[in-house]
């Protein structure tokens, strides 16, 4: 299982800040693609072909349109899932347990954010747990993020998508629930049963 899961480690570097070494990474990234997710390859095919198209510096630019100064999306699971609600607190108190546990290096980013816990299951020990957090968590979270991108033309809503695919099938049927995330989940706090808050009560039972 944690083999499979390795490529997440490299998926990951699609959503990192751009550097000398992005060429190389989607390259790699397509040659997985191609050889086990023929669906996804069509979808990364679309950025693919527009960052390897732009030098280092229209990269960066673009990636600090989308992600810091424009600020599209947040790829805070925590945040993504319960908004400023306690039970992100919570969720992130875990993941942060989670991430020392595995002795992954969380950068400057918190141990929620998309990348960061991408990179934590293939360091997971537990199968259960890193099938869990992707199913339940993960999951939904990438499917909340794909929604900001809707009515725009960014090509990161494709890495997203691709990432999305792969995720599907490697984890589809699992025996665990997908959080659903309230519509308004900035208006979710006193609501018991909305932004998740199954995740209290499956303490004891399932991870999260």
């Amino acid at each position: 299982m944690v083999q499979r899961l390795q490529k997440y480690s490299i998926l990951a570097g699609l959503f990192d800040y751009p550097d000398q070494k992005t060429d190389d990474l989607i390259r790699l990234t397509s040659d997985i693609l191609y050889a086990n997710y023929p669906a996804a390859t069509n979808i990364f095919l679309h950025f693919q072909q527009t960052i390897l198209g732009m030098d280092l510096h229209s990269r960066e630019e673009y990636f600090i349109n989308t992600f810091e100064v424009e600020a599209l999306i947040s790829m805070d699971l925590g945040y993504i899932l319960f908004g400023e609600d306690y039970k992100r607190g919570n969720f992130l108190a875990m993941m942060q347990q989670e991430q020392i546990s595995a002795g992954n290096d969380l950068g400057s980013e918190l141990a929620d954010h998309l990348p960061n816990v991408m990179r934590l299951l293939p360091l997971m020990s537990e199968q259960k747990v890193a099938e869990e957090l992707a199913y339940s968590i993960m999951l939904p979270a990438i499917r909340e993020i794909l929604k900001k991108f809707e009515n725009t033309d960014n090509v990161y809503q494709y890495a997203f998508e691709t990432v999305l695919k792969v995720m599907e099938t490697d984890f589809s049927g699992l025996p665990y629930e997908t959080y659903q995330v309230k519509p308004d989940v900035q208006g979710c706090a006193g609501d018991e049963y909305a932004c998740g808050a199954e995740f209290l009560h499956e303490i004891g039972k399932q991870k999260f």
